[in-house]
């Protein structure tokens, strides 16, 4: 990464995120970032080709609120379609909070999945054949209960989900400790609320939903439901939007294309295609669309950023760029 290469982020976004955040004037938080290891650790942990927005109006001011809120447990949450960026971007906030002694850590809610036998009940008979990810393959009880633990100032364990075992289908895979004070949690339908907004055509769909899809949307939308109690603990929730809802077409072969090279097991070609109709057709894209997020960073399909919006913000305006492209 290049920390002074070009941003196409505007200025003025940059401005009213760092003044909605209550971290400072721009010129003198810039000035503190490059002044501090905050600007270095970024060289040292991040891909080399990723872009400087993701630097400037994501990691850096994801590291100050932590630095803000230090002492204090904060959740914050992080909503993302598959394949946005959200790990990358997860996994540099937890490198970089160890080198500048910072308590963040980064929490999937993946890794609630419930365990194999369970999670195969969750998701049989779904039309698109899916072994999880779905509202409803979480264990919610557990995940309610890590939570209270945590704000209550316990140290606990979270569980973590191995999505390579199984060929594939994956697993639960242990348990990792968690004490961190500000903690993540990344979903790629995480604040994601029920509507009744169900059959409205979707324009990004090349074929439109079948009656079995429409039939499992309606029944989503009341287990969706069940996961608002989660959304409403947020101290702040913040959505990286596709602004073409497509993306994860893309997006999702790339990341299934590096678990086969890395781990060597993925999705099979034919589950990949199932997955990515079910990313396309389980939620009505107002459900993305809408969402009461307290900071909106638009992302197109290259993973480039473009707009930063503050939906809860007065002086924001509504994103000019469609969700569906």
């Amino acid at each position: 990464m290049d920390p002074e290469g070009q941003r196409l982020i505007p200025s003025d976004d940059q401005q009213r995120l760092l003044q909605h955040l209550d971290l400072g004037d721009p010129v003198t938080w810039f000035a503190e970032q490059r002044k501090t290891e905050r600007h270095q650790v970024a060289l040292d942990h991040w891909h080399p080709e990723a872009a400087p927005d993701w630097l400037w109006s994501v990691g850096l001011p994801l590291l100050s609120l932590a630095n803000q809120w230090r002492g204090q447990r904060r959740l914050l949450g992080l909503s993302a379609l598959p394949g946005c960026g959200k790990t990358t971007l997860g996994q540099w906030i937890e490198a970089a909070g160890k080198v500048l002694d910072l308590s963040i850590q980064v929490v999937s809610l993946d890794d609630f999945y419930f365990e194999a036998d369970q999670l195969d009940a969750a998701m049989r008979g779904n039309p698109w054949g899916v072994p999880r990810a779905l509202p409803g393959s979480h264990d919610l009880n557990l995940l309610q209960d890590c939570l209270l633990q945590w704000r209550q100032g316990q140290d606990l364990s979270m569980p973590c989900f191995d999505k390579a075992k199984r060929n594939g289908r994956g697993d639960r895979n242990g348990w990792r400790r968690c004490d961190a004070d500000f903690l993540i949690l990344e979903g790629w339908f995480v604040g994601c609320e029920s509507t009744m907004d169900l059959a409205t055509a979707e324009s990004h769909l090349e074929t439109p939903l079948t009656p079995e899809e429409l039939a499992w949307r309606t029944k989503l939308q009341p287990v969706l439901a069940d996961y608002e109690a989660i959304w409403s603990s947020f101290d702040q929730l913040w959505q990286l939007r596709a602004q073409n809802f497509n993306a994860p077409l893309l997006w999702k072969r790339q990341q299934e294309a590096t678990l086969q090279s890395e781990r060597g097991a993925s999705l099979s070609p034919s589950e990949l295609e199932r997955f990515i109709r079910m990313i396309l057709c389980a939620l009505p894209s107002c459900c993305f669309q809408q969402m009461r997020a307290d900071v909106v960073v638009e992302v197109d399909s290259d993973r480039s950023l473009r707009r930063i919006h503050l939906p809860n913000a007065i002086q924001d305006s509504p994103s000019s760029a469609s969700l569906t492209g």
